[in-house]
């Protein structure tokens, strides 16, 4: 028998075999770099009371307008402002519960929500003051008043402070606000204010100081040569210390409110916790009207806003803007006068004056007609528009490196 076997061998007429596999790029595009985020703009847009906030981190201001097309719309509606601290911003739209959100810039420059603190009982948080990386303080009103201490890195309640011996002063009163705080020598000063009904209790300012080491209350000092500590047209811009420790506080004034005291500016003098004695501005007579908020600049010169028509503060009368940006001279106690080519504003769409690189200044603008920013050079005076904004009004500008 014989046995046939057979097996299978190359041909040279068979096809060749192709590898498919693709040839590495010798040169692969390189992963971009994570954008510089070193401005944050939030803008509010729509009509009242439909408005909402966006906000967008910005690697310059070399625009000439700007949109919020790259902007992150705030999940709540409201013309929720910014504060920032540590190259993250800060905001907290209004309406119970209060609520402080904190946002972060990813690697391509998009606002992120990163934490957010809610305080059931209180309508929204009024003024945030930042200690540290780990310890910032906030006032939160309407229902519940209180200050709370929160850790900025994991946005979680750590403490608060009693406001009792505060809201006790005044039973008459029905709301009482915080407005502003500022730290010093291990003491948090933080503007008071006590409202009947819509009108202040009496014609006096008032600031709390706390005691930071035993988080509690020291006392309430009162200043009769004006009253209303209620602030300004933005955030933090009641209250501001100088570099030699020098706290000054704005007071409105109860004028616009049937009372008898100016609006004038109080200083609590470094390494003190009451009012000077020997110093007080009257910001009525120095500017010829009542003036609402006080920004100091790193270069010393500080400018308020004084209101055009006192009868129409609010700007609901009329439909116009009805401020001036002015500035003044805090050691002489004295106007310098208005702030040449900036337009009457609208302070109820946010005043704000942030410092920029060199001499200038930027001063934010709101009219019937844009919203802007302007440029002031320090050095020589002048004024330039620098952008204008299409998607709302600015109440947001902060520079975070």
């Amino acid at each position: 028998m014989g046995i046939v076997s057979s097996s299978c061998s190359s041909d040279d007429n068979d096809p060749p075999v192709v590898d498919s596999t693709p040839t590495p790029d010798p040169t692969p595009d390189p992963t971009p770099d994570p954008v510089v985020v070193n401005f944050g703009l939030s803008t509010v847009g729509g009509a009242f009371p439909n408005q909402t906030t966006y906000i967008q981190g910005l690697t310059d201001l070399d625009f000439t307008t700007i949109g919020n097309d790259m902007a992150t719309e705030l999940a709540a509606n409201g013309g929720a402002g910014t504060v920032s601290y540590n190259k993250a911003l800060y905001t907290s739209p209004f309406g119970a519960p209060a609520t402080l959100v904190k946002y972060v810039f990813d690697d391509e420059g998009n606002a992120v929500e990163e934490e957010r603190i809610v305080v059931p009982g209180a309508n929204v948080f009024s003024t945030l003051y930042f200690e540290s990386e780990t310890v910032a303080y906030g006032s939160v009103a309407g229902g519940i008043s209180k200050l709370i201490v929160f850790d900025p890195s994991t946005m979680r309640i750590t403490d608060e402070v009693s406001l009792s011996s505060v809201t006790s002063r005044f039973p008459e009163a029905t709301r009482t606000y915080y407005l502003d705080m500022m730290e010093r020598d291990g003491k948090l000063f933080m503007g008071v204010h006590y409202e009947n009904n819509f009108v202040p209790v009496n014609d006096s300012a008032y600031v709390a100081v706390i005691d930071l080491d035993s988080r509690a209350v020291e006392k309430v000092i009162s200043d009769e040569r004006t009253g209303m500590v209620f602030g300004g047209p933005s955030s933090n811009s009641g209250m501001v210390k100088a570099d030699n420790g020098d706290i000054y506080v704005h007071g409105l004034g109860t004028t616009m409110s049937g009372g008898s005291s100016p609006s004038g500016l109080l200083r609590i003098a470094n390494a003190q916790t009451s009012f000077d004695p020997d110093y007080f501005l009257d910001l009525n007579t120095a500017t010829g009207n009542v003036c609402y908020g006080i920004n100091l600049m790193p270069n010393g010169r500080a400018f308020t806003s004084r209101v055009e028509d006192e009868s129409d503060f609010f700007e609901f009368l009329t439909g116009e803007p009805q401020f001036k940006y002015v500035e003044l001279d805090l050691e002489n106690r004295t106007s310098i006068g208005e702030v040449a080519d900036l337009p009457i504003t609208y302070a109820s769409r946010s005043m704000i004056i942030r410092p920029n690189s060199g001499d200038e200044l930027l001063f934010s603008t709101a009219t019937n007609d844009e919203n802007a920013v302007y440029s002031f050079d320090a050095a020589t005076g002048s004024v330039s528009k620098k952008f204008v904004s299409t998607g709302g009004f600015i109440n947001g500008l902060e520079l975070l490196n």
